[in-house]
């Protein structure tokens, strides 16, 4: 298990923006390691959606330690279990608004567009063209093959 944080990455690497959201940025008080960040990124589409699972995550592992109390000193973790709590929820809202997800624009280029048009999955258009082309009843080609 590993625990990597450099802010000199922060603008390229993935796990550190993670860490920097969820605030997981000390080495001398690590919260997650670096695989179970990459297991939240390979769950959720998005780096924020995946601080929004981390942080569900250290709220949990704060939820099954009790609150202790020494002299004047107290430790009181079901508070920091609230806080991630609420962060991730925080994130998840974020997360939404911003889509969560990359917009995809279809079509653009040659090889994009036709490995979607022979994708045995792909619902077929109701309107192509050429359509049209073949107005034989039963919508046949001449040939008495489909039509395009």
């Amino acid at each position: 298990m590993t625990w990597t944080y450099d802010i000199t990455q922060l603008a390229t690497s993935p796990m550190m923006q993670v860490r920097f959201r969820i605030g997981d940025t000390l080495s001398t008080e690590p919260l997650v390691q670096d695989e179970e960040i990459n297991l939240a990124m390979a769950q959720r589409g998005s780096l924020i959606g995946a601080a929004a699972v981390v942080a569900h995550a250290i709220a949990a592992r704060f939820s099954r330690l009790s609150d202790t109390e020494t002299g004047n000193a107290r430790l009181s973790h079901s508070q920091k279990a609230a806080q991630y709590r609420r962060l991730a929820v925080d994130l998840e809202a974020l997360d939404e608004s911003i889509g969560g997800a990359m917009p995809y624009a279809g079509g653009i280029s040659r090889s994009d567009k036709r490995s979607r048009e022979i994708d045995p999955d792909r619902v077929r258009p109701s309107f192509t063209r050429g359509m049209t082309d073949y107005p034989v009843a039963g919508g046949q080609a001449p040939d008495g093959g489909e039509r395009p």
